[in-house]
């Protein structure tokens, strides 16, 4: 790729930021049912995700940046799982449940709680009697296979190429700090293929990811998140003209800001 694909690319990852970004607060306008909750958290991940691997790339550190890649296509993969087997509750009450665990654990490992730590790990009565009231229930989360999943949803090129891949660069292997050797003492940069099909790469899943969890959520974002996801598709896959994105921005925002006014004025 051309300094100008790469630029185009950069440009594109500051846009899907901006973007995402108006999408989130406009979520966050009404109280959230718990799917549209965990929608709109995934949409956050996508864009802190897909902000820290285009840093990691500014810093010529891919096995970094290929580690957070996997993470991306994780919850890709979830996003979609969440959607088939329609499991948000379960989801949410199995993270519950682990996140309380986990904090007792600390908790009851009094050789490293500082009295800071304790204070930090306490929780409510409400937190405890709600794990208490889950875990007499019988959750029904079941985790998915990734493999299995991704062959299920026509998707193992992505797990084989991108998931079990990405696997590489978090399992330690015997030359995994050979290039960040050279990069540290030589100043040795990446191959310049390599970074930007990361970049590409991770924006199209997090564009695949905004448009599926905006369009299953119970907000009308209106025809302008699809033609803003489309245009970055076409672009990015069918090699199109690169689309005038801020004027795409601009039209989005305004559109959103009205319905919003228009839903206050019924609400008031």
């Amino acid at each position: 790729m051309t300094d100008d694909k790469n630029n185009e690319l950069l440009e594109l990852t500051e846009s899907y930021k901006r973007f995402t970004k108006f999408v989130i607060l406009t979520f966050d306008q009404s109280s959230l049912d718990t799917k549209n909750q965990i929608l709109r958290n995934f949409i956050a991940k996508s864009h802190s995700l897909i902000n820290s691997i285009s840093l990691l790339l500014k810093e010529e550190q891919e096995g970094e940046a290929m580690a957070l890649y996997r993470l991306l296509i994780e919850r890709y993969f979830y996003l979609e799982y969440l959607h088939k087997t329609n499991s948000y509750q379960a989801f949410k009450d199995w993270s519950f449940i682990k996140t309380f665990e986990s904090r007792n654990k600390m908790r009851s490992n009094s050789e490293f709680n500082s009295p800071k730590t304790k204070e930090y790990l306490v929780d409510s009565k409400e937190q405890v009697k709600k794990y208490q009231a889950l875990k007499k229930e019988k959750n029904q989360w079941i985790e998915p296979k990734m493999e299995n999943f991704a062959k299920e949803i026509d998707f193992s090129f992505l797990y084989s190429l991108g998931y079990d891949l990405g696997s590489s660069f978090i399992h330690p292997r015997a030359d995994e700090g050979y290039w960040d050797a050279l990069r540290i003492v030589k100043k040795e940069k990446m191959v310049e293929f390599k970074k930007n099909n990361i970049l590409r790469n991770s924006i199209l899943l997090a564009n695949g990811m905004l448009i599926n969890a905006s369009n299953r959520s119970e907000f009308e974002f209106g025809k302008y998140l699809n033609f803003y996801c489309n245009s970055i598709f076409e672009y990015l896959v069918e090699n199109k003209e690169f689309p005038n994105l801020k004027d795409i921005e601009k039209i989005f925002f305004a559109n959103m800001i009205t319905e919003i006014e228009k839903t206050t004025k019924i609400e008031k």
